[in-house]
């Protein structure tokens, strides 16, 4: 992976994007990398402020652009030089045009939960995740300091190379060790997963075929770590029933701290754009997550 050239972080003044800026800012210091603090006005909340307040949307903009500026002085993100923008439009279209428009090659949002599903992401950071041009980090608003266990997860894929060349990158920063975790499932599995409506059942082991997986799986990540240097690599073969669950297990099993993975290209389906399997973990992962796009990614209209 590339060192990072510029960094966009969504604000929208809550808990959990306050910490987001504060890896954005961790992040921008490590690669030398350009920062800028995102604020995206809503189009309608601006027009019943210009009534409300009997205003121009210039005033508005330049009082918004004021509390984003003492809300970054007020994150603590230290030395690091933050620039601050504000956009008026929808929040989605907004970012995707601020990435595009600083060509931006890492997007970090925050993770907004609720009371009942705490590790669910809010519905920007989602749709991100899914249709944004550029790699979404996603932080956890408990997430402090270096990430320590980090998983990567390999389906063999282009764009899984990449996620795990990400991981590495990020393992070598913060000291990490890296988990490369690929979930083998058989042809009886898959007929019982079939559209992900059936539950996780109870794993199902052949030492043979997890013995040839793991050949390939070190087959496939021997040229992607062979400079891991002093990072602690560990190349993990799951024969399951459920990928998705596996996955899950994993990274709370070893309590990892980020899970990286691979997104999918265009495709006119919400549900394949980025993949029934990343979607999930995205939205159940309890630690930040690092949705990595392929080259070339371009995400469907709407």
């Amino acid at each position: 992976m590339k060192k990072l050239r510029h960094i966009i972080a969504a604000i929208d003044f809550t808990p959990s994007c306050r910490n987001a800026l504060r890896e954005a800012a961790r992040r921008s210091s490590l690669d030398g990398a350009v920062i800028t603090a995102v604020h995206v006005m809503d189009e309608f909340l601006v027009h019943e402020l210009k009534k409300a307040l009997s205003t121009d949307q210039a005033a508005i903009r330049a009082d918004w652009m004021r509390r984003l500026q003492q809300f970054i002085i007020e994150s603590e993100v230290g030395a690091v030089a933050v620039n601050a923008e504000v956009r008026i439009g929808h929040p989605f279209t907004g970012l995707v045009e601020a990435c595009g428009a600083h060509s931006a090659d890492l997007l970090v949002m925050g993770a907004r939960g609720s009371r009942n599903e705490p590790h669910r992401i809010g519905v920007i950071a989602a749709r991100c995740v899914r249709k944004a041009p550029v790699d979404v980090l996603v932080v956890r608003e408990d997430a402090q300091g270096p990430f320590k266990k980090i998983v990567a997860c390999v389906d063999f894929s282009e764009n899984s190379a990449r996620a795990v060349q990400c991981a590495l990158h990020i393992a070598r920063q913060d000291g990490a060790s890296l988990d490369c975790l690929h979930v083998y499932q058989s042809a009886l599995a898959m007929s019982l997963d079939y559209g992900g409506f059936v539950p996780s059942l109870p794993p199902v082991i052949d030492p043979e075929a997890v013995a040839n997986w793991r050949k390939d799986l070190e087959a496939f990540l021997s040229p992607l770590t062979h400079d891991a240097g002093d990072v602690k690599v560990t190349a993990f073969i799951k024969e399951r029933v459920n990928i998705r669950e596996a996955i899950l297990d994993h990274i709370n099993e070893t309590r990892a701290s980020l899970v990286v993975l691979g997104t999918r290209g265009k495709t006119g389906l919400r549900e394949m754009l980025i993949g029934t399997t990343a979607e999930k973990i995205v939205q159940n992962a309890p630690c930040s997550i690092l949705a990595v796009k392929p080259d070339g990614f371009v995400p469907a209209a709407g």
